[in-house]
């Protein structure tokens, strides 16, 4: 019996052969996005996604929170120098 491994994207939508699916691996200083790879899918700090749209989504997300964190930089640092 082979085995079958299943991938499921962020938005729930399950990995079908003709896909054509990204990876995404986030870290503090970005995001890098790759084609599909079945080695690097089954990687734990790889997110899937099912496509363009998803792929679009996550980078939003992030632009947002990496604009919410240089706010509070800004904030801390406005800070000490009315201190």
């Amino acid at each position: 019996m082979a085995v079958e491994m299943l991938f499921t994207c962020v938005c729930g939508a399950q990995k079908k052969t003709s896909n054509h699916w990204v990876l995404a691996k986030a870290t503090p200083n970005g995001i890098t996005f790759m084609p599909w790879d079945w080695n690097l899918a089954m990687s734990s700090d790889i997110v899937i996604l099912c496509g363009e749209g998803c792929a679009a989504s996550l980078l939003s997300r992030s632009l947002g929170e990496w604009k919410r964190s240089v706010r509070s930089a800004d904030a801390t640092v406005t800070e000490l120098a009315v201190a």
